[in-house]
């Protein structure tokens, strides 16, 4: 109901941008966050291997910032009249001293996208939080880390923001941002 269905909305919107996409639900955070990124890296390294073109990995998330009252928080935006949840684009970088040979690539991937995306629906995307875990992004250039909205969005705002992705992943990919 959730990040899965998110997902599918975000793969849909690809494939109608004439992009290929393999969107896999394997459940990684279940019964415990606790290790959910050595399981879905390995999940990763299997795709990777199975599907050497991969360009891009997203690895989409909703934010569970909550308030000082304990309320969970919501990020707001409007695209095209319609209420969205905002986007974050989350890198990873070498700070930990763990080898990442392409923060900086993704980093510059993530600036690209967060422009194209600004300059069409302004404050969609909420600045850029470069972060000193790898998040198995150094698996690839090419990877990004998506919070869509926050635990207090809605899904039809969650829906929304990741059409606005959609968009903004298929200017890149045709070259035209």
């Amino acid at each position: 109901y959730n990040m899965v269905s998110i997902g599918a909305h975000l793969a849909e919107h690809l494939r109608q941008n004439g992009i290929s996409v393999i969107h896999d639900t394997t459940i990684h955070d279940y019964p415990s966050y606790t290790g959910s990124y050595n399981h879905s890296r390995e999940t990763v390294k299997t795709l990777l291997a199975q599907y050497p073109s991969v360009k891009l990995v997203l690895d989409l998330h909703r934010d569970a910032a909550e308030y000082d009252d304990g309320s969970q928080m919501e990020t707001a935006a409007v695209a095209d009249g319609v209420d969205t949840a905002q986007l974050m684009l989350v890198v990873g970088s070498n700070g930990t001293g763990r080898d990442h040979p392409h923060w900086q690539e993704n980093l510059a991937l993530a600036a690209k996208l967060q422009a194209v995306l600004e300059k069409r629906w302004p404050g969609i995307v909420r600045p850029i939080c470069l972060r000193s875990e790898r998040f198995n992004q150094d698996l690839l250039p090419g990877a990004l880390l998506v919070e869509v909205g926050a635990a207090g969005n809605t899904l039809e705002e969650a829906l929304a923001a990741v059409s606005c992705l959609a968009w903004g992943i298929g200017q890149l990919a045709a070259g035209t941002s």
